[in-house]
């Protein structure tokens, strides 16, 4: 919980920091907050793109669960993936959000070789996401002249396509390299006494990692469209406040700025590229007076990131509470 306090404060001065950049003293002053324009369109989708931010990767890790036969229940998917985030917004470039999510299965149950495999499935799905949406949206941007990235994201950007491609295709194709290197560690010193612990590992992520590779088309699309609806939820929430700020933006031109920073996002060594994002989607939307891109990109980062710091905890407590029991379900202590 203290680490998590540290991420929260550090990533509110990154955020105030990368305000700063976009809005000046504009953002310290409580008027830039006021909402200009309530319109009910706007509330309304952006509460539906609320939920679909945080219901839809729940659901996908239910059906990568249901997928191996393992009945996970999706109160149970809802925790692990808000304890996931929350994991991820502790640490750099969210580094912490797969291994969470392997913890977090495990203590509803699952193994940890297949709770490894459904991490791996999530970040597999989510690299594929990227190999089609970024291009797509960055090439709306040139084709419509509306192109108002920072200077050089969109090359790197497409440089991160690349290396998303050839992850996906190693780790889904190549699931042996991951078992070479679970089998190499259990060879280390420190770690020998776990030998058959991280055998079984070894064992269980190949076969969800095959489970997962065998999969029907419509169940894999169904997986790939709760991806969508992760992502793009959460990049629509902004597009909803812009609007109440009074600020008219095209939707599929948030969709792909949004999409192209997030990805570059990954490489920034700040917990949730805090800083970073803010000063970059400041800048990409452009400048409006009175600070009110500032103030509406602050309002979107509070619904989509900052509020996993309050709920987060909740979850990770949720998750210890009840004994894991065998095949994924959920038993009170006794």
């Amino acid at each position: 919980m203290k680490r998590g306090a540290v991420a929260l404060v550090v990533s509110l001065a990154l955020g105030i920091v990368g305000l700063y950049v976009v809005a000046g003293a504009e953002i310290f002053r409580p008027e830039t907050y006021r909402v200009r324009d309530w319109s009910f369109l706007a509330i309304v989708v952006g509460f539906v793109a609320l939920l679909a931010q945080w219901l839809a990767p729940s659901a996908k890790i239910a059906l990568l669960c249901r997928a191996q036969r393992i009945p996970l229940p999706y109160s149970s998917a809802l925790l692990v993936h808000l304890a996931s985030v929350l994991g991820g917004a502790a640490t750099p470039s969210s580094s912490g959000q797969g291994p969470v999510i392997a913890v977090g299965l495990q203590r509803r149950g699952v193994s940890l070789g297949k709770g490894v495999g459904v991490a791996m499935q999530i970040i597999i799905l989510d690299l594929i996401f990227y190999a089609w949406s970024v291009p797509l949206g960055l090439g709306y941007l040139i084709y419509t002249n509306t192109l108002r990235l920072p200077y050089g994201v969109e090359l790197l950007a497409f440089g991160a396509v690349a290396l998303s491609i050839a992850g996906a295709v190693v780790l889904e194709r190549y699931p042996r390299l991951i078992v070479r290197l679970i089998l190499a560690v259990r060879k280390w010193p420190l770690l020998r006494r776990f030998d058959s612990q991280l055998q079984e590992i070894a064992r269980d992520y190949y076969h969800s990692i095959r489970a997962y590779s065998g999969m029907s088309f419509s169940s894999w699309l169904t997986l790939q469209v709760l991806t969508g609806f992760g992502w793009f939820g959460g990049f629509t929430i902004l597009w909803a406040i812009l609007r109440l700020y009074g600020v008219q933006t095209d939707l599929i031109v948030i969709l792909s700025i949004l999409i192209s920073l997030t990805l570059v996002s990954h490489f920034v060594p700040t917990p949730g590229g805090s800083g970073f994002i803010e000063a970059a989607v400041g800048l990409a939307v452009g400048s409006h007076p009175g600070g009110v891109v500032a103030a509406a990109v602050l309002v979107w980062r509070v619904a989509s990131f900052y509020l996993i710091f309050l709920v987060g905890p909740l979850a990770v407590w949720l998750l210890y509470h009840r004994r894991p029991v065998a095949g994924g379900g959920d038993r009170k202590p006794g």
